[in-house]
């Protein structure tokens, strides 16, 4: 019999493609698909999607918590944080949230030879519903700023602590949280999609409406402060001034959008740049292969927050690009300082403009850089190598023989 995992999760991409960030997709179908693990996943409802559902080999339950599901605004959209500020009625929803995510676990535990929770609050209400005494495995994507009770508790009680980078682990040391059993775990990308599509295509700029010729800067994420979107958009005069070839492309949505299109519009060179909301994964695809580099301006936000890892530079380096980061949270960790890209202080505009123009002007650079990253992606963060990890673990944790699948 395969080993059997429940992952308990906040988010989940409600169809196959979407542009909901699908990390945890990724490692539950390639835990099935490459080590025959049985996955079956807990996570919110939206309107319109099923309840029930097996997605690419992975078994879905999703959770309601509203008496009427189009109602229903916890999960999904901006995120959790930006919908309790956005929406009144989500954090009258919380407990219903909170009660269903716990009732939903009870009902599976039994079934789980582990469980495997994502974050540290869905982390908190698995071990409440795991009334079997299954194994319990968490994955820290981010920490809130502040030290607080409820992490301490449910990280120090866990059998696993898996840290999306060193960054995210040095926050965990730093806010009192060790000793815990912890180690870290890389993100990945999939290598099925990412870097398979021939490079420099011109599908990208024909649906811009720009010259083949041109130099495609690509940005993307959710349009947050923790980003750093807008110091970029900001920039765009420095970075597009001198170079009438070059367009900066920003693909992504959020709570930012309107005051980053504020600022786009305003630049002189407003024309070349351009805001394509939220894409799909494939358009997300075609979008690298076509660009020419990538840049993650992240910062540290307000709230004392930066980027725990930074999926989309992966990404971005998978699909043969050099990239410019800011030398802050888990961004460090994925670019190589003048082998893969060039790391500039966070929220330095005269820094980042200085980098991102050197490999616009500079072709040999731009692929001597773009190929070293591909390496090193390929070397560390597929989900193939990845997912490996975490299978290991899953034995670890358990003593589960390996007839289980691993």
């Amino acid at each position: 019999m395969p080993l059997r995992v429940l992952f308990v999760t906040t988010t989940y991409p409600l169809k196959p493609g979407d542009s909901i960030p699908s990390f945890v997709a990724d490692l539950a179908q390639t835990l099935v698909r490459d080590h025959g693990i049985s996955v079956r996943v807990i996570a919110p409802h939206h309107n319109g999607a099923a309840k029930r559902e097996v997605v690419n080999g992975v078994e879905m339950e999703r959770f309601r918590y509203t008496l009427d599901p189009a109602k229903q605004c916890v999960a999904y959209g901006g995120g959790i944080p930006d919908n309790l500020k956005n929406f009144p009625r989500a954090k009258w929803q919380l407990p219903g949230f909170f009660a269903a995510m716990t009732a939903a676990v009870w009902q599976n535990a039994p079934w789980a030879d582990l469980i495997h929770a994502h974050w540290v609050e869905p982390a908190f209400l698995a071990r409440l519903g795991n009334r079997s005494g299954r194994p319990l495995v968490v994955s820290v994507h981010s920490l809130k700023p502040k030290a607080n009770r409820l992490a301490r508790f449910t990280l120090g009680r866990a059998d696993r602590v898996l840290f999306n980078s060193q960054y995210t682990m040095r926050q965990a040391e730093e806010k009192g949280y060790f000793p815990l059993r912890g180690q870290v775990v890389y993100q990945g990308y999939d290598d099925r999609l990412f870097g398979q599509l021939p490079r420099g295509g011109g599908e990208t700029r024909r649906m811009l409406g720009v010259p083949d010729d041109s130099i495609l800067i690509v940005a993307m994420g959710r349009m947050i402060e923790v980003k750093g979107l807008h110091v970029l958009v900001g920039s765009a005069d420095r970075i597009l001034g001198q170079r009438p070839q070059a367009h900066l492309v920003i693909a992504g949505d959020g709570p930012m959008r309107g005051e980053i299109e504020r600022v786009a519009s305003l630049a002189a060179t407003r024309n070349r740049i351009h805001l394509t909301g939220a894409l799909p994964r494939a358009q997300v695809a075609q979008l690298l292969a076509d660009a020419d580099l990538f840049v993650n301006p992240g910062i540290i936000d307000s709230g004392g927050r930066a980027e725990g890892l930074g999926i989309t530079t992966i990404e971005a380096m998978a699909s043969g690009l050099p990239c410019v980061g800011s030398r802050v949270g888990g961004i460090a960790e994925t670019i190589t300082d003048g082998e893969t890209g060039f790391l500039v202080p966070p929220g330095d505009a005269e820094e980042l403009s200085r980098a991102v123009g050197q490999l616009a002007d500079d072709p040999g650079l731009r692929q001597q850089m773009g190929q070293a990253g591909r390496r090193i992606a390929k070397e560390r963060f597929t989900w193939g190598v990845l997912a490996g990890e975490v299978a290991d673990i899953y034995r670890q944790v358990g003593s589960f023989p390996t007839s289980h699948g691993l």
